[in-house]
């Protein structure tokens, strides 16, 4: 669809994630999904669909939102296994946003909530992406991979997307690289892989997401959604701190917890940098307090003179 009927598309309804305002500012960016990822506008390259005057690539098990006439119904009928078959052809860049809904993420006060901030990015995001007539899936992170979206381009696919985002809630424990490893099941070909989280997580079991996504080839880039008062921790009075993923809540002395505290902060983010050095994945930092399309204004300039 052409970019002034994508506008008309997405201004024809309100949304909390994406307002006028902020739809008119993301318009002045003008940048596609190739601008997110290569930092500058490249050829088409070579992915797997389905075609018919186009090289067959491969088999691949059917995984659930999967298109249903992909099926190899020859190779149903023989094995009793679903499998689809992936075709090479000229393609669009394809962007997935997997955005984290654990209880953590449900923590906020003079900015609002670290979840409400992180769906307003991947909203504008998929919009972005979307508006370049690329394709964009959502995937929703929790006790793994809760909800997903498959990629697709299109107005309608930025409504549905939107309605997702509009209806999730962050509550519950998390395993964000479990859902790294499920989202690397559904995703056929090379995509751009954009995790929205605080990735409040063992480094090592998010490093395990991390390289599974990579080993199948897939750009990832993480945005690492936090509090000032998580980077600060500017609490002076005794305060009792409530855990939002099952933990009991504690009564602290703010003096005598800030020092561990912040060393070990310090070095979760020291571990995340190391982890994304070591795979090819970059890290970039989305504090709340930043405005929002300030903060995807600078994460594009530094993507685009990477």
């Amino acid at each position: 669809m052409g970019r002034c009927m994508f506008r008309m598309v997405a201004m024809a309804w309100a949304s909390r994630l994406l307002d006028p305002a902020l739809v008119e500012r993301l318009n002045a960016l003008s940048l596609s999904a190739r601008g997110v990822v290569e930092g500058s506008a490249v050829g088409r390259h070579t992915g797997p669909v389905k075609g018919a005057s186009i090289d067959f690539r491969q088999h691949r098990i059917y995984v659930r939102g999967d298109e249903p006439r992909r099926l190899d119904w020859r190779v149903l009928a023989r094995t009793d296994r679903h499998y689809i078959k992936e075709y090479d052809q000229e393609t669009n860049l394809r962007g997935v946003v997997l955005l984290d809904r654990s209880g953590s993420m449900a923590y906020g006060r003079a900015q609002g909530r670290k979840f409400d901030h992180a769906a307003k990015l991947a909203a504008a995001l998929a919009y972005l992406m979307l508006a370049g007539d690329e394709s964009v899936g959502l995937g929703l992170a929790g006790n793994g991979l809760e909800s997903w979206i498959a990629p697709k381009a299109g107005g309608d696919q930025l409504a549905r997307v939107v309605e997702a985002l509009e209806r999730a809630e962050p509550a519950g424990a998390s395993d964000l690289g479990g859902a790294m490893r499920a989202l690397a099941e559904r995703l056929g070909r090379r995509s751009v892989v954009m995790v929205a989280s605080d990735f409040f997580a063992p480094v090592e079991d998010l490093a395990a997401g991390l390289a599974r996504l990579r080993h199948d080839r897939h750009e990832v880039i993480l945005m690492r959604v936090i509090d000032r008062d998580e980077i600060e921790f500017p609490f002076r009075r005794w305060s009792r701190f409530r855990g939002l993923e099952g933990e009991a809540s504690r009564l602290v002395e703010p003096a005598i917890a800030r020092r561990a505290y912040l060393d070990n902060f310090a070095r979760h983010a020291e571990g995340l940098r190391e982890t994304g050095a070591r795979l090819g994945v970059a890290m970039h930092e989305m504090p709340t307090d930043a405005a929002l399309v300030d903060a995807i204004t600078t994460f594009l300039d530094r993507r685009r003179v990477r």
